[in-house]
């Protein structure tokens, strides 16, 4: 997962107020669980997914929120076998939500004109996650960090691992019910740009 923290030394002193000594380490630790949590990171990370097109030239990449897409390759069929085609960014149409639909509005250039129809599949570079976090889990980061202080140990813990801060939890009352709820439904706090 991520080494990113969900929180700056900024917004933690006002959850500071909330339980003395609360410590960017706490905070780290706390955006480690909530990343193994969820099964994912919500950092910024690039992803290279590899999408089929419906008939309607519609297609979904596996990571939403997206932030951007860097670049997209065609593969259309021909007769000597694949054949990859960088072709522009903007041939990617995002539907407005950011939740990793698109359209492709490309006509694959000069293999699309020879072969016909459109690409087998794209390959496309993107980025997902949040370039500014929601209030919400920024939220339960801090929350979660007041539990974590609060505790002073981790006496739930099966594992801690201190250079990646794995940690597999035994008993899950870190993740009180309000963490759980903040947590839920991240992909739908998609920021319009």
């Amino acid at each position: 997962m991520s080494n990113s923290c969900y929180l700056t030394e900024e917004e933690l002193e006002q959850y500071a107020n909330v339980i003395d000594d609360v410590t960017m380490a706490d905070v780290k630790i706390a955006s480690s669980l909530i990343d193994g949590y969820l099964g994912r990171s919500y950092a910024p990370t690039e992803y290279v997914d590899r999408v089929s097109l419906n008939k309607k030239r519609r297609g979904k990449l596996k990571h939403s929120p997206v932030i951007d897409v860097s670049m997209v390759k065609t593969v259309q069929r021909t007769l000597f076998g694949s054949s990859p085609l960088e072709v522009p960014v903007s041939d990617v149409e995002l539907d407005p939500e950011r939740d990793g639909y698109f359209t492709y509005i490309g006509n694959n250039g000069f293999n699309g004109l020879i072969y016909g129809g459109f690409p087998r599949y794209l390959e496309v570079t993107y980025r997902s996650g949040f370039e500014v976090y929601p209030e919400r889990l920024k939220d339960a980061c801090g929350m979660l960090a007041c539990n974590i202080r609060q505790a002073k140990s981790f006496n739930g813990a099966k594992k801690l691992s201190s250079l990646d801060f794995q940690v597999m939890m035994t008993d899950d009352s870190f993740f009180t019910s309000d963490i759980k709820m903040l947590l839920k439904g991240l992909d739908n706090d998609v920021q319009l740009l």
